[in-house]
């Protein structure tokens, strides 16, 4: 059978299991809410990312779908006449003159008439000008600047409540053994 001392020991050993027990629940309580605010804020946090990044998403539809077929038209037409143009060099290059006949006057005759003859004259061929310009590659659209999540309040909400957490469960411990043995929380009653 018990004692009373003992059974006050074993009383108050019981209360702080429970009271644990009940710390336990708060602080899961404590994260859970902190769970809450947090997918809140990250939520909102999103909602407004969507909304910064709306402009730039039709900015670049509009880039994908208008300007960037324009830009490869106007560059393929573009390659089409420089490739033109390089073949007119190339046969310019194998052929740099042009030949025609000219009647011109030899001599003349004893008797004064003129004597025509037919020589051959080169003339270089003129060297076409290119003059289209490459076009230019539309500005991609750029990105609004966003800012990072913070999660340093709520990071510190919860090593906060934690440590508190902590905190209380090891008082309720060290009453839980200073309630058993009462060496160790009173040295000098030991012999009692």
């Amino acid at each position: 059978m018990a004692t009373l001392p003992q059974f006050k020991q074993r009383q108050i050993a019981r209360r702080s299991t429970s009271d644990i027990e009940r710390l336990a629940k708060q602080y899961q309580s404590s994260v859970d809410a902190l769970t809450g605010e947090y997918q809140t804020a990250f939520t909102g946090y999103q909602a407004g990312v969507a909304e910064k990044m709306k402009p730039f998403e039709a900015q670049m539809a509009a880039y994908k779908e208008t300007l960037l077929p324009t830009y490869e038209a106007q560059k393929a037409t573009y390659q089409k006449q420089l490739e033109d143009y390089n073949a007119v060099l190339a046969d310019l290059e194998k052929n740099p003159v042009t030949a025609r006949t000219e009647r011109v006057v030899t001599g003349t005759t004893w008797y004064g008439k003129k004597k025509y003859g037919d020589i051959t004259v080169y003339d270089p061929r003129p060297i076409p000008k290119f003059t289209e310009t490459a076009p230019a590659l539309p500005a991609v659209p750029v990105a609004p600047e966003i800012e990072k999540f913070d999660e340093g309040e709520f990071g510190t909400k919860r090593a906060e409540a934690e440590s508190t957490f902590k905190r209380e469960v090891g008082e309720r411990r060290a009453a839980k053994i200073g309630a058993v043995s009462r060496k160790m929380t009173r040295p000098l009653l030991a012999g009692e």
